[in-house]
């Protein structure tokens, strides 16, 4: 029954749980952050539902061009809000995986943007 989240994908659970803490985290500490996760369609979907609108965060989802199902894109692309984008690239998810890896590993760039990740790595998810 994990499928009644905004996206019907059962990711929504946690991402939703993972969207209200990083709410309440940054507001209580006065910190913004930039959520970046790659995605074939369901992560990045539940990523935007979950983040789009709150205060402190910009979300940015790489997602392969042409290799997400249509439902999938435009529940990335469509949503309106200022700190959520949708970033096709060509190339495969294991493409936009390593473009993640190096935004990560560019440890100036990590720590001047306040980047955080969404994929497996976050423990939220974990305990979700």
């Amino acid at each position: 029954e994990l499928f009644h989240g905004p996206t019907l994908a059962f990711k929504d659970f946690a991402m939703q749980l993972i969207g209200q803490l990083f709410q309440i985290a940054l507001q209580r500490d006065g910190r913004r952050v930039t959520i970046v996760g790659a995605t074939s369609g369901d992560t990045g979907s539940a990523a935007i539902e979950a983040f789009r609108g709150l205060d402190n965060v910009d979300v940015f989802i790489l997602f392969p061009h042409g290799r997400v199902s249509e439902v999938q894109r435009r529940q990335m692309t469509t949503p309106s809000e200022a700190n959520v984008h949708a970033l096709a690239l060509d190339g495969t998810f294991d493409d936009c995986q390593s473009r993640l890896k190096d935004m990560f590993n560019h440890f100036e760039f990590r720590d001047a943007v306040g980047l955080a990740g969404v994929n497996s790595i976050n423990w939220a998810r974990v305990l979700a």
